[in-house]
């Protein structure tokens, strides 16, 4: 992988900088599934902040997060471009994460797979304990039979874990795919996930 450093996460900001904000973000915002709640988002893993400005420009409160300080740095530069805007900032790798704050929505791009393996379920319940009733997790993780599942500081999951990390969740999206691409040539196995926290 190209994106183990901090020449490497650059790069890869530079190569997404002009992408379009991620389609499954976009339909998680759409009329069809709406997030209720408090109109907090947070975006884990948030990179060059192209989820992020998509979530501030929507009218959304914005926690974003992530390991690399020239990721919140880029970020940081929306608060010139959108002064209205409520945005804050953390520099911390998922595993030294305490807590999340109260969110009805918690978008996580490609980001959540870079958690070690056994931080994950710590992880994903300060997800879940995070979301509003009536709030959406909407975000990616990687099968187990994708190129990177060598790499053992990763997270990877089977069909059937991923079902059940979503028991008790309602589903609005569940969408397994496969294939060959990216920016670095490899075969990728991935779940497309928007799942919604009952209302009590």
């Amino acid at each position: 992988m190209t994106t183990d450093n901090k020449t490497g996460w650059e790069a890869f900001y530079r190569a997404n900088q002009t992408r379009a904000a991620s389609p499954l973000l976009r339909r998680a915002l759409g009329a069809e599934c709406l997030p209720k709640g408090n109109g907090h988002a947070i975006d884990l893993g948030c990179g060059g902040g192209i989820e992020t400005a998509l979530l501030l420009t929507s009218g959304w409160k914005v926690l974003a997060i992530d390991k690399a300080p020239n990721a919140i740095a880029r970020v940081e530069t929306l608060k010139a471009e959108l002064p209205s805007a409520d945005l804050t900032v953390m520099v911390s790798r998922f595993e030294e994460l305490k807590g999340l704050p109260s969110s009805a929505l918690i978008h996580a791009g490609l980001s959540l797979p870079f958690c070690e393996p056994t931080h994950f379920p710590m992880l994903w319940d300060m997800i879940l304990s995070a979301l509003e009733p009536g709030g959406l997790f909407v975000g990616h993780l990687f099968g187990n039979r994708h190129d990177w599942a060598k790499h053992s500081t990763m997270s990877f999951h089977s069909k059937t874990e991923v079902e059940g990390l979503c028991s008790g969740l309602g589903v609005e999206l569940f969408r397994e795919s496969e294939g060959e691409g990216g920016l670095v040539t490899h075969h990728w196995h991935r779940f497309d996930l928007i799942l919604r926290k009952p209302m009590v």
